[in-house]
């Protein structure tokens, strides 16, 4: 690389993207703590001068007049914002020259693995695991939470979950995001009658079919190290009978105390995928706690501000280590 530069030895890395809101609130609570960090978005990286010597364990980047080098000896952390597996959503503008530009950049930012030392925030190995939603629903019902009964196929029949007509909850194996005629197209959970479910409309792929939790709570769950959060979702200040991402802009977030064996199953199963950081979906019902998801790089930022969790200041705590992660 060039000489000229003023050095810079970042304690911290984030690996996140230009249009990522939620890692900014980490960023605010870095430089209240005044810890030197670098934060890498995907799509900017085309724009510094990048060198990546994976003998001697050196990342360096130019930008400007100012030069960070990245050694194991200094680095404490890396905050890694991005889901690890690479999903087609169909149609884009992006060139075949920008779609390889983005691949290769994207196994760049991957091939970071090797500052084994550091603490990852998540670790990308153990994230991969931890997006498959029926590894999920399994390390869950393991460690003793309630789990709604499940069936991953593309052929449902209507005694599948029981008896013959009952309320079934209909979700996507990976995220349903899709882009065709220049719209965008998402899937959110749908509820059907199990015998209204015609196999053959089916065939071409698997789904998530499960038993509906149709009078329930929603709570967001996010776990950092020990701490634990938690907030009730409601709208109008009811429950949610769908999935209540349908009515996010008239949703209400507020502070939610789970009972201590809920607190200490999801930091279990947190701990269990091999993760620091996740954000857990679980539904009251009936006196239950149900697990319905967990996602390690899920969002977050909206709870700061809308039910006063302190988040942020936590995760930049656990990356800056300045709380014990010994049970890690």
């Amino acid at each position: 690389m060039r000489g000229g530069f003023e050095d810079y030895h970042p304690q911290v890395l984030l690996l996140a993207s230009r249009y990522d809101l939620t890692c900014d609130y980490v960023v605010s609570q870095l430089k209240r703590k005044s810890i030197l960090y670098l934060r890498l978005n995907t799509e900017d990286l085309s724009n510094s001068d990048v060198e990546l010597d994976p003998i001697q364990r050196r990342l360096v980047v130019e930008r400007g007049d100012k030069r960070y080098c990245i050694t194991p000896q200094c680095l404490r952390s890396v905050f890694f914002r991005r889901p690890v597996f690479l999903r087609e959503y169909g149609e884009n503008q992006c060139t075949t020259e920008d779609r390889f530009s983005n691949l290769q950049w994207a196994a760049f930012v991957r091939n970071l693995m090797f500052f084994s030392e550091a603490l990852w925030v998540n670790d990308l190995t153990a994230t991969y695991k931890a997006e498959h939603k029926a590894v999920q629903l399994s390390v869950a019902s393991r460690l003793g939470f309630a789990v709604p009964q499940t069936r991953v196929t593309n052929s449902p029949h209507p005694y599948m979950l029981g008896e013959k007509s009952h309320c079934v909850a209909i979700k996507g194996l990976d995220t349903v995001l899709l882009r065709a005629d220049g719209y965008e197209i998402f899937g959110f959970t749908t509820f059907e009658f199990s015998d209204q479910l015609e196999s053959d409309a089916w065939r071409s792929a698997p789904a998530i079919i499960q038993a509906a939790l149709t009078n329930k709570l929603d709570i967001r769950v996010t776990v950092v190290g020990e701490r634990v959060f938690a907030a009730a979702i409601t709208v109008g200040g009811n429950p949610v009978s769908d999935d209540w991402r349908m009515h996010k802009s008239d949703a209400q977030f507020s502070a939610f105390e789970l009972p201590p064996e809920t607190v200490e199953r999801c930091r279990a199963l947190v701990r269990a995928l091999g993760l620091i950081f996740g954000a857990i979906d679980l539904a009251l019902c009936d006196g239950e706690y149900y697990f319905l998801e967990i996602n390690p790089t899920g969002e977050w930022a909206w709870l700061v501000d809308s039910a006063r969790l302190p988040i942020d200041e936590a995760i930049a705590d656990c990356l800056s280590q300045e709380v014990s992660l010994d049970v890690f």
